[in-house]
This record gives C-alpha cells, structure tokens and sequence, in this order.
C-alpha cells in the first residue's frame, strides 16, 4: 500500500467510523457507510476516502445521497489532495469544500504536504458540521 495512503487511511478512517455512528444515532432515516477505495490509471491514481450517507426513506428524491470525501489524485507523481461534502447526480452541489479539485491538469490542485495535510485536519470539524447540517436538511442548501 502507498505510504500516503496508509497514512490517511490510519487518520481518517477511525474518525470518519465516530462521525458515521453519530450520524446513526441523531439522524433519522439516514444510511451511512465509510469507505476507502481507489481509482483512475496511470499518473491519475487516486484514492479516496468517504462518509457515503443516503436518505432511506426518500427514493423519489433526485438528490437522495451525501458524502463527505477526502481525495488524493496522482499518488504516483506528485500528490495533490482534495476535499468536500457534496450531493450526488443531478445536482452535485457542494455544501463545503477544504479545496475542490477536477483534475483535469496535473499542475492543478493542492500537493501534499504535512503542511496541507495539517490545515485539512483542522478543517475537518467544519466539513462534519456542514455534513450534518445538510443531512438534517435532506436536501442541497441551494434549493
């Protein structure tokens, strides 16, 4: 396993399991799991990290699931991290972002520091809050 991802995997995933069981406990109605997965090829390998909720008993809703994901894209080149709370398809709107990422060049995004790594640490409180507010509210705050 990649040493970055090990790392990341170690910080986050103990935390993100304590936010998924409190989520369990004071939001109705709501599924949760937290997954660790990779994707992409070539110098686009990434891994990510989520909090995937999904509204139970809301099936007819178009924007019926939330996550809060942290991604690193590149791991075999430089690093760069990313991370949101965002709705899925069709909406895709983000209720917060420590920094969004698309990828779509190699000199884009933030690369990994201790630095950076330390700032989303920090930042990860907000992106909870923004997580739960969003949940209680079952819908994008843009509508």
């Amino acid at each position: 396993m990649n040493p970055l991802v090990k790392k990341l995997e170690e910080r986050l995933l103990p935390e993100f399991e304590e936010i998924a069981g409190k989520i369990r406990r004071e939001v109705p109605n709501i599924g949760v799991k937290v997954l660790s997965f990779s994707g992409g090829l070539g110098i686009y390998l990434g891994h990510h990290f989520s909090i995937n909720c999904w509204l139970k008993d809301d099936y007819y809703n178009d924007n019926d699931n939330l996550d809060l994901q942290v991604s690193i894209e590149q791991i075999t080149t430089i690093p760069r991290i990313s991370a949101d709370v965002f709705w899925g398809s069709p909406s895709y709107y983000a209720e917060a972002e420590f920094y969004k990422w698309y990828g779509s060049f190699e000199e884009n995004g933030l690369i990994v520091t201790d630095e950076v790594l330390e700032d989303l640490y920090k930042d990860l409180p907000r992106l909870y809050e923004a997580l739960f507010e969003a949940l209680k509210r079952r819908k994008p705050a843009d509508e």
